[in-house]
């Protein structure tokens, strides 16, 4: 009884703590900002430490907050002020919580405009995640594709995404006409004969040739 109290007199004061630091940045701001005041979220290494184990059941509350906050905005202003802070805090606390992830690499370089945060959050997911979900390098692989134009470390990615046994052979096919692009093309053979020889699709099978013999 004493440990099932402790851990509601914590789980209060971590709410109350939330909720005193709201209102103290509230009380510092203009009236407009009242708007964005459910969505002020504290610094993750401050309120982890309190969480004692909880922090996962925290994320996903942020998580609904966070598709309630961008579907309110998507249908009015299309005004993102405090969506990149409440996908990196969820996957802070809950650094394997894949839907966040894919919300990153799809969502914030587009509706938030920030490349740089999802490229962030990205690199955190393949670190937590691996190879378990292709997607995430993939989506890591495009933005350095579409937005930093560098074609080699896209090329990597693709390649790195390439190697899950889900993922379907046309990125092993991209990663390698990347890695040509970068000048390297025995990087780009090598991939192309891995590919080739991991699938048993005769269709790929093809295809692969063909783009061996194209290099």
């Amino acid at each position: 009884m004493r440990k099932i109290f402790f851990i509601i007199l914590m789980i209060i004061f971590i709410y109350t703590l939330i909720f005193y630091t709201q209102k103290r940045v509230i009380s510092q701001r203009e009236d407009s900002w009242f708007m964005e005041r459910l969505s002020y979220l504290p610094q993750t290494d401050r309120i982890k430490p309190f969480m004692l184990g909880y922090s996962t059941t925290y994320a996903n509350y942020l998580w609904i907050k966070t598709m309630l906050y961008f579907g309110t905005h998507y249908e009015s202003d299309n005004i993102y002020t405090w969506l990149t802070t409440m996908v990196d805090v969820i996957t802070k606390l809950n650094p394997y919580f894949y839907p966040a992830y894919e919300f990153a690499g799809t969502i914030l370089p587009s509706f938030a405009n920030n490349s740089d945060a999802a490229r962030i959050i990205l690199h955190r997911g393949i670190t937590n995640l691996g190879n378990t979900k292709f997607s995430i390098p993939f989506y890591l692989g495009w933005l350095y594709y579409d937005k930093y134009l560098d074609y080699e470390s896209a090329a990597y990615f693709f390649a790195y995404a390439g190697k899950n046994l889900k993922a379907p052979t046309y990125i092993s096919r991209l990663a390698a006409t990347l890695y040509q692009k970068s000048n390297k093309t025995r990087l780009a053979l090598d991939l192309l004969y891995a590919a080739y020889n991991a699938t048993e699709n005769p269709v790929a099978k093809e295809t692969i040739k063909e783009k061996i013999i194209s290099i």
